[in-house]
Formats: C-alpha cells, structure tokens, sequence
C-alpha cells in the first residue's frame, strides 16, 4: 500500500535523485549527502521513476537533466496519480519559458536553471516541499467546497420531492431528513441520496 505524503518537519528530507546521467546523478547525490539533514536516494540505472518512488516514499524528487524535453517530463507526469504525487524540484541547463511551462503542467513545483547545482540545495527542496504543501492545501479546499455544492444541490432536489409527495413545506422536510440521519448515524446526503434512489426506482416501469 502506498505511503501518503507526509513530510516531517523534525525528520530528515528523503530526497530522490533521478539523472539518466550516472555521472551527474552521483556528483548531486554525493554534494547532498554532505547535509546530514537530507537522507539521498538516487534511481537505480534501469530502475523507473515511478518504481523508485513506490520503492523510497521520497519527501522531494530532484529530476537533474541537461536539457529537460517534454519525452523526459512524461515520466515526471506519470507521478499525478494521488498515491505517487510528489514535490519536484527540476534542474536544467537551459532556460526554455515554453518547456518551463510545460514543467509546471506535468507536476513540477520548483524549476531551477543552473549550470550546476548549488552547494546548498536545501532551501530549493524546502521552497519545492513548501509550495506543494500549499497547493495540496488549496487543491483539498476547493475539492471540498465543490463536494459541499454537490451536496446541497441533492438535499434540496430530496427535499424538493419529498416536500411534493408528502405536502410538506421546507422546514417540515427538512426535519424529516435530519431525522432519518440520526436515526441511522448516517448523513443528510447519504439519506437524500436513498430517498432519491427509491423514488426514482418506484417511477421505473
């Protein structure tokens, strides 16, 4: 089962290195475990991205490329699935604004251009754990407001039926509701979803 993202602010930063560059993905991990404060991983040679994340439950991935290409980010883009998503931070060579774009749309949450990366790459996985963090936070708001609307509109559409079938008014239908779902233990929304299943299945020819 795959571990949900859950960084710990006293624990260690688990950092994933992925570099098809043995070479480079070596040098960066060799410069990070200079932090005692960062525990490295970097991708086996033959290994995937999306295997080495299901196998490390990094806090950061650092993708480090030459020259990112859209064909390097789809394995990038393959970590949007809820159990993989990640913060990634990007390091390129070169500065490109279209494939910057394109990074941020795949996933990426900090995108470095560096010639090398810094000695101290701390504070980019910090800033990249940070603005993921925000954006969960804000992405789970909005999720929940837009299941809040749905939600009403099924009470009131159950509401609105019931208050037609039983001659009541809104209060009256209300209460009924609100009844059953103590009654129950269960939600208002689950009730008028019941409510709703049964009338529709009574109307069935």
């Amino acid at each position: 089962m795959d571990k949900p993202f859950a960084p710990s602010a006293r624990a260690p930063i688990n950092v994933l290195v992925a570099d098809a560059n043995p070479r480079r993905a070596k040098a960066l991990s060799d410069t990070l475990r200079a932090d005692s404060s960062l525990h490295v991983q970097s991708v086996p040679v033959g290994m995937s991205l999306i295997d080495a994340v299901h196998q490390y439950y990094p806090d950061v991935v650092l993708v480090d490329m030459a020259r990112a290409d859209r064909d390097a980010l789809d394995s990038v883009r393959a970590l949007s699935a809820p159990a993989l998503e990640r913060p990634i931070a990007l390091f390129v060579d070169e500065d490109d604004v279209n494939l910057m774009e394109t990074a941020f749309d795949t996933g990426v949450c900090s995108y470095n251009v560096l010639d090398a990366p810094p000695d101290d790459v701390k504070p980019l996985l910090r800033a990249a754990i940070a603005l993921y963090a925000r954006f969960q936070r804000t992405r789970a708001e909005l999720n929940a407001a837009q299941q809040e609307i749905e939600e009403r509109k099924i009470i009131d559409q159950a509401k609105k039926l019931f208050m037609k079938n039983e001659k009541t008014n809104e209060m009256q239908a209300y209460r009924w509701f609100r009844g059953r779902a103590m009654q129950t233990s269960q939600r208002i929304v689950t009730i008028a979803m019941q409510y709703l299943a049964a009338q529709q299945k009574s109307d069935s020819p």
